[in-house]
Order: structure tokens, then C-alpha cells, then sequence
């Protein structure tokens, strides 16, 4: 468990590498430069939110895991101080797929808050959408829906929080392909 927070704990302490390399220091925030970013998410249990993220405001972010059996995508706004986290497994640049196992992992900014599934036997997410973004080479919008089995529990304490069906659109930027396709 202690490995996880200083794991994730490294994680945000890059995050924000990723974040400027979606959007411009000085742009204004938004997920997709086509306007089609979202995230709705209905969060209860140690604390309630209903997220209704539209593309304005909301940071995206996304790529492959260093191992490369995840997508991770990843949606914030500063407003809520809250990180979303989706790792879909298995799935691959262009792909689509229903019942893909999930990892889901929030963070609530400035509370040192953290929340996950611990693997991705917890939630399961469809994805209906993973297309290239035109004029952005490498970059992709994956949009689903997804659902979680059973509780999340926090990362260093007792508490938990219950997620109900989800729906995304986010942005990843997959790694240049080495190779002839």
C-alpha cells in the first residue's frame, strides 16, 4: 500500500509535464482542441460529486502506461481539485472493445486524498471511440462508458466511495510506431 501512494505521489509530481503538453502556458484550458471532451461521473461515499465536465475548462491528458498494457487518460479541473484516472487495459491505438478491465484512480488536490482500484478487476469500460484527431499527429480522442463493480476504497485509510456508470471523452497521445506497418 505504502508503495502505491509514493508510486502515485510520483505520478502527480509529473503530471503536470503532461498537462502543458496538451494545452498551451497561455491558452485557455480545455480538453480537446475539437470541443468534444467531457467526462460525466457520479461519485458518492466519503465524499459526493456529480461531474459534468464539458471540453471548456477541463485538462486531459492520456497515453499508453511505461509498460504498455494501459491506455491512462486522465481528467482534471481546477474548480473541483479533483484528478480522474482511467487505465483501460489492453487496449491499443485505434482500438475499440467492450468489458475492458479498468483501473480508476481519483485524487482530491490539496487533501491528499487518493482513491483506487487495486488492479483492474474492480471497474470495466466499453470503449466506442479511439480515432485520430485531425491535425494533431499522434493524438487520438477515445470516448466510452464504464462501470464499476463494487466500492473504491482510499489509498491509506478505511474510507471508501462508490462510482456510478461513467461516460468519457478524453485525449491520449500514443508513441510514434517503430517499423513498417
Amino acid at each position: 500500500m505504502n508503495r502505491l501512494l509514493l508510486l502515485m505521489t510520483a505520478w502527480l509530481v509529473t503530471a503536470p509535464l503532461a498537462w502543458s503538453a496538451a494545452e498551451g502556458a497561455e491558452a485557455a484550458t480545455a480538453c480537446l482542441p475539437d470541443g468534444a471532451g467531457r467526462l460525466q461521473m457520479q461519485i458518492s461515499g466519503h465524499f459526493d460529486a456529480a461531474l459534468d465536465w464539458g471540453n471548456a475548462g477541463t485538462r486531459c491528458a492520456g497515453g499508453p502506461r511505461p509498460d504498455g498494457n494501459a491506455l491512462r487518460l486522465m481528467f482534471s479541473r481546477a474548480e473541483d481539485a479533483l484528478l480522474v484516472v482511467i487505465a483501460v487495459t489492453g487496449l491499443e491505438r485505434g482500438g475499440t472493445g467492450d468489458g475492458l478491465p479498468a483501473n480508476l484512480t481519483l485524487v482530491r488536490e490539496g487533501r491528499a486524498e487518493f482513491f483506487g482500484t487495486l488492479g483492474a478487476d474492480t471497474c470495466l469500460v466499453d470503449v466506442t471511440e479511439n480515432a485520430p484527431l485531425a491535425g494533431v499527429p499522434g493524438a487520438y480522442r477515445v470516448s466510452g462508458r464504464g462501470r464499476c463493480l463494487a466500492p473504491i476504497e482510499a489509498v491509506a485509510g478505511t474510507s471508501e466511495i462508490r462510482i456510478a456508470p461513467f461516460e468519457f471523452t478524453g485525449y491520449a497521445e500514443w508513441p510514434e510506431r517503430s517499423g513498417a506497418d
